[in-house]
């Protein structure tokens, strides 16, 4: 704005000094009459020169460079140590009791049984052997399914069968308890039993055995 202002009183004075130029020489010398639009022209280009010579000695204005944007510094990496020993990730185990897999047919599985093998008992100990199957197949024991002697010593005179009390379903099981007494002598024994069902046939995974001994 300052240097418009500057500009247009330059041309005013100029204008000014050359009406007053004129005034001055009207008494001499009758000189031919200038036409003042040419005079107006001569004066507009004088200032219109020197304003670009004035615009040309102005030093252009600085124009900002962009500054950089600073990125947020990095974390520093953590080093590998190789001598230090890495975790070996171990499979997930599943929550819960593992699923029984169900079978088709009659099929038995060993539950639990009291007194473990390698029991000891006095000569003609007086105890009961307990013994649990459970049915992992498709079908129903019925009361006609039995426990029935095979071998070794047995467990209680001639006894040599025991039935099944009450229908067993699939998924269930069923515990016998035998009357037993040990033997009058001395010695180790094995008695094995088998489970069959009301053919007579022996069910799979239905064998039951018992080692004991008898002190001196």
């Amino acid at each position: 704005m300052f240097n418009k202002i500057k500009k247009y009183s330059w041309l005013a004075a100029v204008m000014a000094f050359t009406f007053i130029l004129s005034a001055c020489t009207g008494g001499a010398a009758a000189e031919p009459t200038q036409d003042p639009d040419m005079v107006f022209t001569q004066v507009a280009e004088t200032v219109m020169v020197s304003m670009t010579q004035t615009a040309e000695a102005a030093p252009p204005t600085p124009t900002s460079e962009p500054t950089a944007t600073q990125l947020p510094a990095m974390p520093p990496t953590a080093t590998v140590d190789p001598n230090q020993p890495t975790a070996t990730l171990l499979p997930t185990q599943p929550f819960g009791p593992t699923p029984t897999t169900q079978l088709y047919g009659d099929v038995a599985k060993y539950n639990t049984q009291s007194p473990m093998d390698g029991k000891v008992f006095l000569p003609s100990e007086i105890f009961e052997f307990h013994i649990c199957l459970g049915n992992i197949g498709s079908t129903d024991w019925t009361t006609e399914y039995y426990l029935e002697y095979i071998d070794g010593q047995k467990l209680w005179g001639d006894t040599s069968k025991f039935l099944v009390g009450e229908t067993v379903e699939p998924n269930g099981k069923w515990c016998f308890d035998l009357p037993s007494i040990a033997p009058d002598q001395a010695g180790d024994y094995i008695t094995r039993w088998w489970f069959k069902n009301k053919n007579d046939e022996k069910i799979y995974g239905g064998e039951v055995y018992f080692h004991y001994f008898v002190s001196q």
